[in-house]
């Protein structure tokens, strides 16, 4: 290997880095340049330096390898859980789910997407591994990673503060990779640390030819070798290593000697070198760079046609001359030096080598990946085995949640399969995979699979996935025609049939919330408002009937009521747990029914349990939501931004993330911690959604609203009730009552207290206490009615909705002061400044003290005393502690980190007034929660 020359300075900020990290300062480090520059040098010495004082795991990218599912984490983990009562403690608790990823059965993902199930529990795995002793993971050649382990960095990067962790990367610049957004949202996360090492100076280059001729050279040759090789310290490496193999010295007379080597330092002198090889050295060589980095001696050595006795010979050879490493398992020095060997082959000699290598790893019993993976890299001859091999390759990859992986090894066996022969399950797979990568390509297989399947359940299948998929591309008439095409053809003698039949027709619902065919056939929805049969279809055809009866006429018990029909079991989210089971849980949300909550805990459970990346996002979407409704904003902004995080790692684009940003930038600004102006920015002025816009527009008239552009809110709301007319949208609800307060900042009064009469007959009917209870604070507001006030107060006291809630306290006691009642308006204010402040609502909250300090008040404390003043999550975690868990035993079931533990216990014990865990059970005694002992 090299000398670290003229690294004194990166060497010392990585040992830094590495100190901070084993002291519990989780670091993630890359190491950038381009090809050459010594990263992996360095990577190397400080692995060594840490080698004895932490554990030191380590891996390397390859370009043969990047369809391996997960290779690189199995490259770092796998070691590690080789010896069965290891692996079986490593992978306890919430590691359980990466088990999957290193080829045990278990529950897999949903049939869709990255299963964050895996992520979670390499997560886990991770932190298992650290707990016992500080951990360093070295990935060089990030660029060359497969997707799903890059997903996994991706996902740990963001959760590794507070961990006794340093995740050190290497990666080439200038390298596109297997994928540049993903590299992108590792390398730019806010936590990232770049290293980049430069190219040696003069003096540098100078004392590298002197180590290595033993001369020191003179002034026109060390010019020489710093023009043609710019530094690079592996491009002087090889051009050195050629001018002492050719005898030159270094004086100014062999100035034209280095000029033709250097530009092609690498590839001239490596193929220079393993031509003055024996020719079992050249073929091993070549073997091992089709086979790949850590390719096994009999592989190799058959594949070279070389007999095992004499590999040793051969291999110490190639160690000699810089080729290989000197240690097991084979691999190239550097990865250009494999390149030049690579590609010094034919593009027919490459192929006829990958053909062979993917014959005998298939007769030797290697794992299907690792044939697929040659196979990859030949053209399709049509072959049943290699069909057959590569859809195995592709369930395993699937089990492991490696669905990018999944998909290359089954569009692979597709090519692979003759087109007489029955592809449709092929098809069937190969689209469910699709739908979580590429939705097109995924219309395109669903839609073949769809013509050439017969058996009826397999063809709905298959229809249901293209309907899933035409949706989220925008192409709602079209998912429509499907779903109704599906529901004719099935068969009518089979209850079977008949639910399947319902299902589809709820998806054919579905499509008109999404602007397919006429709102007004929505109505028919009501037919199926009444309870559901036992089957998954007509479960569907309750949610969206609850769902319609939301938008429409509904009133909330009763709609409520049937959102948990629909629910009861698991039917309706195993069926469709990322759409429709929406319809029945937001329902519960918009009805304020404290069911909700128990409703949500099984979900989120399974979801992260099973689900993929792409449905753990939507749940957190609509929990963040549910927060929002409730008061609850810490935990909202923390379930939003885990969504907005998750879809960025999954390249989702669509509708999803424009509702994600909406509810956030609404809870940024209850919480008061954004400016406006720079959320109506963030929010942006068009609306690129379908099913977002009731949604987005409101959140836009709210802001428009606080930023003091009344016109423009104005405006917005008018949009927004002309969305609500021509389409059934929940905002039917609140639409009046937004433009309202607009026109009151326009000096509109009168019409905007008739705007909110008008509302408060719809609210009343429907009989939600938040739908209710905003209208009457609103209204009451603009009457300057104290007993509108207080009737918004009671409706909303003791229901979920905390802070509107503490608006309506608010508005009252502000309505008081101004009529004069300071003495009146304190309790009200004081009770509003306790629960705006146990909501986390800090904007709220600022203006009550304010007008309390009109009213001659000074406030001793801001919020709720005791268990009253923890919000939901806290209570949670408050409640599992004080049970005997600990904090990772707490962080493992509610799937959230160590650290967000420890802030919810700091929390709590402030606002309990205690100091630590010991007091947690005297405290919740003496309050009534627990028994007595």
């Amino acid at each position: 290997m090299d000398g670290l020359f003229e690294r004194g300075r990166e060497l010392g900020e990585l040992g830094d880095h590495f100190a901070r990290a084993a002291a519990g300062e989780g670091r993630l480090v890359v190491v950038e340049g381009p090809a050459g520059i010594g990263k992996s040098r360095l990577l190397t010495e400080i692995r060594r330096r840490a080698e004895g004082s932490v554990r030191v795991l380590s891996a390397r990218g390859s370009g043969l390898e990047g369809e391996f599912a997960f290779g690189v984490v199995r490259q770092l983990f796998e070691a590690e859980l080789t010896a069965p009562e290891r692996r079986e403690a490593l992978l306890a608790g919430a590691a359980a789910s990466a088990a999957a990823v290193f080829g045990e059965l278990g529950d897999g993902a949903d049939g869709g997407g990255a299963s964050f199930a895996s992520l979670h529990g390499l997560y886990w795995l991770v932190l298992n591994l650290a707990e016992e002793t500080p951990l360093l993971l070295a990935v060089d050649d990030l660029h060359w990673c497969d997707r799903p382990s890059l997903l996994f960095f991706a996902y740990l990067a963001r959760r590794l503060e507070g961990q006794p962790i340093l995740l050190l990367m290497g990666l080439r610049d200038a390298e596109p990779g297997t994928d540049p957004a993903l590299l992108g949202e590792i390398t730019r996360d806010s936590a990232a640390i770049g290293v980049r090492p430069g190219p040696l100076t003069g003096a540098g280059v100078a004392e590298f030819i002197e180590e290595r001729l033993g001369v020191a050279p003179d002034g026109e040759f060390l010019a020489a070798c710093h023009e043609s090789t710019g530094g690079n310290p592996l491009l002087l490496s090889q051009l050195v290593t050629a001018l002492r193999s050719e005898g030159v010295h270094p004086e100014a007379r062999h100035v034209a000697r280095v000029m033709t080597i250097g530009p092609r330092a690498v590839s001239r002198t490596v193929l220079l070198r393993l031509a003055r090889l024996p020719a079992d050295a050249r073929a091993v060589a070549q073997a091992v760079a089709v086979l790949g980095d850590g390719a096994r001696l009999p592989a190799v050595a058959k594949l070279a046609g070389v007999a095992e006795e004499h590999m040793a010979e051969a291999t110490r050879g190639l160690a000699h001359t810089d080729i290989l490493r000197p240690e097991l398992p084979l691999s190239f020095v550097h990865p250009l030096v494999r390149d030049a060997i690579y590609h010094d082959l034919s593009p027919g000699e490459r192929e006829l080598q990958h053909v062979r290598a993917a014959a005998l790893l298939r007769d030797s019993g290697a794992p299907a990946e690792q044939v697929a993976a040659q196979l990859l890299h030949t053209s399709p001859r049509g072959e049943r085995w290699a069909a057959e091999l590569l859809r195995e390759a592709g369930r395993d990859a699937m089990h492991a949640g490696a669905v990018d992986s999944a998909v290359a090894y089954l569009r692979r066996a597709l090519d692979d399969t003759p087109a007489a022969t029955d592809r449709g399950r092929l098809l069937l797979e190969l689209g469910a995979a699709e739908v979580f990568t590429s939705g097109r390509a995924a219309a395109k297989h669903l839609a073949l699979a769809y013509e050439e399947l017969a058996e009826p359940a397999s063809r709905a299948a298959a229809a249901g996935l293209l309907g899933r998929a035409l949706l989220f591309l925008g192409s709602a008439e079209e998912a429509a025609s499907i779903a109704r095409r599906a529901a004719t053809e099935l068969p009518d003698e089979s209850d079977e049939s008949d639910d399947l039949r319902m299902g589809l027709k709820a998806f054919e619902f579905m499509t008109i919330i999404f602007r397919a065919g006429d709102p007004r056939h929505l109505s028919r929805l009501r037919e199926y408002r009444r309870l559901p049969g036992g089957g998954p279809g007509s479960r569907m055809l309750a949610a969206m009937a609850a769902w319609e009866a939301v938008c429409t006429d509904g009133n909330a018990a009763e709609c409520a009521v049937l959102a948990l029909a629909a629910l009861a079991g698991d039917h309706l989210r195993a069926a469709d747990p990322a759409l429709i089971v929406f319809a029945a849980i937001v329902t519960l949300v918009v009805t304020d029914r404290p069911e909700v909550v128990e409703v949500w805990q099984p979900v989120i459970a399974d979801t992260h349990r099973r689900g993929s990346l792409l449905s753990v996002a939507s749940i957190h979407i609509w929990h963040g939501f549910g927060n929002l409704r409730r008061g609850d904003l810490a935990a909202a902004e923390e379930s939003l931004r885990a969504a907005e995080s998750e879809f960025a790692l999954w390249g989702h684009a669509d509708s999803s993330v424009t509702i994600c940003r909406t509810f956030l930038a609404e809870t940024l600004h209850e919480r008061g911690r954004s400016d406006v102006s720079g959320l109506l920015v963030r929010l942006g002025t068009i609306d690129p959604g379908k099913n977002t816009t009731g949604w987005w527009l409101g959140t836009r008239v709210v802001l428009l609203t606080a930023a003091g552009r009344a016109g423009e809110a104005v405006a917005t709301a008018d949009e927004l009730a002309a969305h609500c007319a021509a389409i059934p949208d929940p905002a039917r609800l609140w639409w009046r009552s937004l433009k309202a307060e607009a026109l009151d900042r326009l000096d509109r009064r009168a019409e905007a207290i008739e705007l909110t009469r008008q509302e408060l007959e719809v609210t009343r009917e429907f009989g939600a206490p938040w739908s209710l209870g905003r209208t009457l604070r609103v209204l009451g507001t603009l009457e300057r009615d104290e007993d509108r006030l207080r009737e918004a107060v009671a409706v909303l006291e003791g229901s979920t909705a905390r802070l509107e809630h503490a608006k309506a306290l608010a508005a009252l006691g502000s309505t008081l002061r101004r009529a004069k009642k300071p003495t009146e308006a304190r309790e009200p204010l004081r009770r509003a400044l306790e629960v705006a402040s146990a909501c986390g609502a800090e904007r709220l909250a600022e203006q009550v003290r304010a007008e309390l300090h009109a009213c001659g008040a000074r406030p001793r404390r801001d919020a709720l005393s005791g268990v009253q003043s923890l919000t939901p999550g806290e209570r949670r975690v408050v409640d599992l502690a004080a049970g005997g868990r600990t904090n990772r035993d707490i962080a493992q079931e509610l799937y959230v980190t160590p650290g967000t533990v420890e802030i919810h216990l700091s929390n709590a014990y402030r606002k309990l007034g205690i100091r630590s865990r010991s007091e947690l059970q005297r405290v919740l005694t003496a309050t009534g929660i627990l028994g007595g002992s």
